[in-house]
């Protein structure tokens, strides 16, 4: 078992934030798992994929993603991608027709804008209105994840990972409070830092 390909930080980063010798192949499996759910859990709080990936409009494809690349039709020259940043674009269709990429500020076609706001613009042409009409292939995310945002992923599968051993047996506990009742965890919960950290990333709800 490794970390999952998209992971927001890697088991040697955990290991060394819980003071645990890289050569060591105890835990690994645990380790490997907390980082897996932190960083599930970060994507499903942020409602973004974060780390970069490709996404389709080709049902044939493996990278098929109706809900990221088949896209409503806003009427406007301008799209803010579901996901980003946009770090490139390999197809742009609308109602089936190609739109080439501009290649000059006097040339029809798309040109990314903002690629860490994921906004494409176009020159001549506008997104047509239209329920799923305009068809993407792209790629997008961070290619690698950004120092707060691992940092808050260490933190985060360490948590978890303490919970787990011994006084701690979290993972799958719905809560624990401390003995004086100050304190109630629950094992979903961010950390506070990390809920903080988290608000900077969550999608915005604008294609």
């Amino acid at each position: 078992m490794s970390v999952g390909t998209y992971a927001l930080t890697s088991l040697a980063d955990l290991k060394e934030f819980l003071g645990i010798p890289l050569e060591s192949a105890g835990n690994e499996m645990l380790l490997e798992s907390c980082v897996d759910r932190a960083t599930g859990l970060f994507e499903h709080v942020t409602n973004r994929k974060l780390m970069a990936r490709d996404y389709s409009y080709d049902s044939g494809s493996g990278d098929y993603d109706s809900d990221n690349a088949v896209i409503n039709g806003n009427g406007r020259n301008r799209m803010i991608l579901p996901q980003y940043p946009v770090n490139a674009v390999t197809t742009l269709r609308i109602n089936e027709t190609g739109i080439s990429q501009s290649t000059s500020i006097y040339a029809c076609g798309w040109v990314i804008e903002d690629k860490a706001a994921g906004i494409v613009t176009l020159r001549c042409y506008v997104y047509t209105e239209g329920l799923k009409n305009i068809d993407w292939a792209y790629n997008a995310g961070f290619a690698a994840a950004p120092d707060d945002l691992e940092e808050a992923a260490i933190e985060q599968a360490a948590w978890y990972f303490k919970q787990a051993g011994p006084g701690g047996n979290l993972l799958g506990v719905a809560s624990k409070t401390l003995a004086d009742g100050s304190i109630s965890y629950n094992a979903k919960d961010l950390l506070p830092a990390v809920k903080m950290t988290l608000e900077r990333y969550k999608k915005r709800i604008a294609y």
